[in-house]
């Protein structure tokens, strides 16, 4: 993989860090009583800016492996989920970091 796309990644990864509101993340597991497997306590901002790199580049490993441009690519855990997707060349087009409290999927088959 050449270097330019590397930094593009980097770069795409590092304006996430820098946006999202790690403090709300922290705010709702600190009130919801919220603690990961290894740890008694709720995570802190760094734990959850690391998981969330973790995250991130596991979903864009797996877009890059898949290559399908239509298809969305995710690695979640802890409350945290890393959506990548591809262009049509198999380059990271974009990235989405979310904090997931609830969600729910129906294929119809009720």
């Amino acid at each position: 993989m050449s270097n330019k796309i590397i930094e593009q990644e980097n770069k795409m990864i590092a304006e996430i860090l820098d946006n999202f509101d790690f403090r709300k993340c922290e705010i709702a597991m600190k009130t919801l009583r919220w603690t990961w497997a290894f740890d008694s306590n709720t995570p802190t901002i760094e734990m959850l800016k690391s998981s969330a790199v973790g995250r991130l580049r596991d979903a864009m490993e797996l877009a890059k492996k898949g290559k399908c441009s239509k298809a969305t690519y995710f690695s979640s855990s802890g409350g945290l989920k890393g959506n990548a997707w591809v262009n049509r060349y198999g380059h990271i087009e974009a990235v989405r970091l979310e904090f997931v409290l609830t969600d729910w999927d129906s294929d119809g088959d009720v």
